[in-house]
């Protein structure tokens, strides 16, 4: 819970607004639990509905101003919060190789802007 509020406060820029998504973002959990736990990967059913209502309640600054919303989440986990690899990509709910390659897509997609 504390990359959700991390990665949050991140993205809003105020403490009590990122608190606030990430409670409303565990209620949302809560009330799909059966499907969350049907679910492939919960990880990445939590951090979707992380991403989606971040993404709602905020300006886009930094990366997801650049960037599709996974690959700017990738390069916020990995370098604006320090996650490894692995840890950001379960935070993310993906394979590991699957995440380098968002920041692969994510370095390629910036310079051709």
């Amino acid at each position: 819970m504390d990359t959700y509020i991390r990665y949050a406060l991140v993205r809003t820029g105020d403490w009590h607004t990122a608190n606030d998504l990430v409670s409303a973002t565990l209620g949302d959990l809560a009330m799909a639990w059966t499907e969350v736990l049907q679910s492939p990967s919960p990880s990445a059913l939590a951090w979707r509905l992380l991403s989606a209502r971040t993404g709602r309640d905020v300006i886009t600054a930094g990366p997801h101003r650049l960037l599709p919303t996974a690959q700017a989440d990738a390069v916020l986990l990995r370098y604006r919060l320090g996650l490894p690899t692995r840890q950001a990509a379960e935070v993310m709910g993906r394979e590991p190789a699957e995440f380098a390659w968002l920041l692969k897509q994510a370095v390629r997609t910036a310079a051709a802007a």
